[in-house]
């Protein structure tokens, strides 16, 4: 019995601590930018960056869609690669990944935020920016930007952090995906609300005898 109590009041805890982290999940984004009007070749830039004191974070891009080509430029801290998927951190003058790309035709790709940036006292922002330039990387292309832009506002003076997105350039649509929980999550939910039920027909079963 008081194993079993143990356990309930484990699982009671784990849907606390499961509500607490979906008040504060950081959503996922897709980015789908045409360039259509656009031809030849170009450089696709992504860059993470903070002031020194931000809080760490990582940017995790996915889902990538479209005809890009052969690395051109990355940092030392950027893992993974394009299609499959990259991870870009903020620290130490963040990171950055350049690929080129074939353009006349629509990319995207899923960007999601990792740390603990939104519930962490913080005055120090971090950006992520993707950025189309020539093949030279020398100008901007479909005009002067990024044409992604998203600042990871960090918790102060009590209110929860927040990440605004935006299009700059008016190239790209930037639309916010549902929260996609963590894997341990649901089995986490689910074991919990399955102990609940149980006590709950154990007790309804006792009061009938």
């Amino acid at each position: 019995m008081t194993n079993f109590k143990g356990l309930l009041a484990q699982c009671v805890c784990g849907l606390i601590l499961l509500a607490h982290q979906a008040a504060h999940a950081v959503p996922t984004y897709h980015v789908s930018i045409d360039t259509g009007g656009l031809t030849g070749q170009g450089l696709m830039d992504f860059t993470f960056l903070a002031n020194a004191g931000a809080t760490p974070a990582t940017a995790e891009l996915t889902n990538f869609s479209g005809a890009f080509g052969m690395l051109f430029d990355r940092s030392a801290g950027a893992a993974g690669a394009i299609p499959g998927g990259i991870v870009l951190g903020n620290q130490n003058g963040g990171d950055y990944l350049t690929q080129f790309v074939n353009l006349g035709g629509l990319f995207s790709f899923d960007v999601r935020f990792g740390g603990n940036f939104a519930t962490t006292e913080s005055i120090d922002e971090s950006q992520f920016n993707a950025t189309l330039y020539n093949d030279h990387l020398t100008a901007y292309l479909g005009g002067d930007g990024s044409f992604a832009e998203f600042v990871l506002v960090p918790e102060l003076g009590g209110n929860p952090g927040t990440v605004s997105a935006s299009s700059p350039t008016g190239l790209a649509h930037v639309d916010l995906l549902a929260n996609v929980p963590e894997p341990s999550s649901p089995l986490l939910a689910l074991t919990a609300l399955g102990v609940l039920g149980f006590v709950r027909s154990r007790r309804s079963f006792s009061r009938r005898q």
